[in-house]
Formats: structure tokens, C-alpha cells, sequence
């Protein structure tokens, strides 16, 4: 079954505010970058990473619809595919979402999930000049990060 998985170097990079005092599990680094890889339209895979967990934590269980549908969405504007062409959305929801599955992905809907939170560590990285070194400084700047990548991304999610 495939797992989150968070790149090595982006675990580095949120290593000084790993312990912010917002940041109550080592998911919500994941969601950071998840949400940024879907604000600009990044995914990327390959590169070591390390495994998380199977299903979304209970933290994030409520959530999980919402990031779930937020990855279809993203995939049909990866894919060109209109939400009026029922079969070919039908057939998209069916390679990435399985309802009996623990983190209610396919193997392939999870490769995708983590390639954004990927890309999404990319651009974070590429935006700011250096590595994160205070949660409250990084939470400021992430706001301002996200609103940019809305703006200017040309696949961009939100």
C-alpha cells in the first residue's frame, strides 16, 4: 500500500521550526507543502524521501475529503479535462480515488498527492531565501507565498 512520503531535503528544510509550537505532528509539514504544490500548480517526482504513514493522521482525517478532492481537481486541470466530460472525469476519479483503501487513494492517487507536496516544497524553497528558521516568520511569509502562487501560477489550484 502506498504511504505519504516527504522528500529528505524538505524534512532539512523545516528542521529549525520542526518543534513550532503550531505544528503538533510531522504532517502538517506535509500539508504546507501539499497546499503549495496545489496553490502553483507544482508536482514533481523522484528524489529521496521518507515514509510517513498510510492514512491521514487524526489530525487531518477531517480534511481528508477536501485534499482528496482538491487533488482531483488539480489533476483535471493537469489533464486538460473539462468537469462537463463525465466519463473522462469518472474515469480520472477512478485512477486516483479508492474509497477501501486506509488513505482512500489509489497507488497512483498517492504517487500524484505526493509528487504536489513535492512540488509544492520546491517552490517554497525557490521563494524564500533560505530555509525557515522561526515558525512565525515562516507562517508570514507561507501566507504571502501561497497568495503569490494563486495569483501567478498558470495551473495553480486555488
Amino acid at each position: 500500500m502506498a504511504r505519504f512520503r516527504m522528500r529528505n531535503e524538505a524534512k532539512d528544510w523545516f528542521s529549525q521550526i520542526k518543534n513550532f509550537e503550531h505544528f503538533k505532528v510531522d504532517f502538517d509539514q506535509y500539508y504546507l507543502c501539499l497546499m503549495a504544490g496545489f496553490a502553483s500548480g507544482r508536482s514533481t517526482e523522484g528524489g529521496a524521501s521518507s515514509e510517513m504513514v498510510e492514512a491521514f493522521v487524526e489530525e487531518y482525517k477531517q480534511a481528508s475529503r477536501f485534499l482528496i478532492g482538491l487533488l482531483v481537481i488539480a489533476e483535471l486541470k493537469t489533464e486538460g479535462i473539462d468537469v462537463s466530460e463525465q466519463g473522462a472525469v469518472r474515469s480520472l476519479f477512478k485512477r486516483l480515488v479508492n474509497p477501501q483503501s486506509p488513505n482512500h487513494l489509489t497507488d497512483e492517487g498517492m504517487r500524484r498527492m505526493n509528487a504536489y507536496a513535492s512540488g509544492g516544497y520546491d517552490y517554497l524553497a525557490e521563494k524564500r531565501e533560505s530555509k525557515p528558521y522561526s515558525g512565525e516568520e515562516f507562517l508570514r511569509d507561507y501566507v504571502q507565498l501561497i497568495a503569490d502562487a494563486i495569483v501567478n501560477a498558470p495551473t495553480g489550484l486555488l
